[in-house]
């Protein structure tokens, strides 16, 4: 999954082609305890449409992903990206001084961390 936009999610296919989907009703009712049950970098199935959009029917394994306290529902979270190879963490180091606190934050723990640590 490529991006996300309110109801909608753009996928690529196999050959490459941009779809826009939507997710199918059960998968969007599962007890997931996030905010999104899809987020960018997802691996999932989907059914193509006759409008030519698609149908998202499954979401594969997460191996990682970033994930935040949901700014809105204190007690769900937000999957900001997942099976993530790579990230990147560019900071000022004077204007505009960081907060310490959100630097951690941001950083994955060392012991359970599956990126490639530079």
């Amino acid at each position: 999954m490529l991006k996300s936009t309110g109801s909608w999610f753009r996928v690529e296919d196999e050959a490459g082609k941009l779809i826009d989907c939507r997710v199918r009703g059960s998968l969007r009712l599962q007890d997931i305890g996030s905010t999104n049950p899809i987020a960018v970098g997802d691996h999932i199935t989907f059914m193509m449409q006759e409008d030519g959009t698609g149908t998202i029917l499954e979401i594969e394994d997460r191996k990682n992903y970033i994930i935040r306290k949901s700014v809105k529902l204190s007690k769900q979270t937000q999957i900001l990206a997942a099976n993530i190879d790579m990230a990147w963490l560019v900071v000022t180091p004077a204007l505009p001084k960081p907060p310490p606190d959100s630097l951690t934050g941001l950083l994955p723990p060392p012991n359970r961390s599956e990126f490639q640590q530079l």
